[in-house]
């Protein structure tokens, strides 16, 4: 089981990486890293995040959010606002290019997808699902502890 599980992660990453490039996507995938990709995600997620928010729900400082916001806004994804309410407080947004990223990604998820349904059988697919989800569910019990 540990050898196949090793060998489906790695071939997990290395394909998705090509259904991104399919996209002939300009939006920039191979410029950001993983953590980058979590912030732009996390802010898509939420709508408009103070960079408290951001750095509760990635459970981190808010001096790392702000760091990491500070180098999305350098690369062109994400935009600050001062809070009209608390001019201490500072909202995420993102960019137009930033909302194209998160397009781009949800497009090739969508054939990942779609991918790994057409090599299923409907049974297959239904058990695929449901170990998934309870995979999902015990990564996200993890992290929040």
């Amino acid at each position: 089981m540990e050898k196949t599980l090793i060998e489906f992660i790695s071939t997990l990453d290395l394909s998705l990486k090509y259904f991104q490039e399919g996209l002939d996507d300009k939006s920039g995938f191979s410029r950001l890293t993983i953590s980058q990709f979590q912030y732009i995600d996390t802010i898509h997620e939420l709508g408009q995040p103070t960079f408290s928010e951001i750095g509760r729900e990635l459970g981190i400082t808010k001096a790392s959010v702000t760091a990491g916001i500070n180098k999305l806004i350098d690369l062109g994804y994400v935009i600050k606002t001062q809070s009209n309410l608390d001019k201490r407080v500072f909202h995420a947004s993102l960019t137009a290019t930033g909302k194209s990223l998160i397009k781009a990604k949800y497009k090739a998820l969508k054939q990942y997808g779609e991918f790994i349904a057409a090599a299923l059988t409907d049974e297959e697919a239904r058990q695929f699902e449901l170990t998934l989800t309870k995979l999902v569910g015990l990564f996200k019990q993890q992290t929040r502890t």
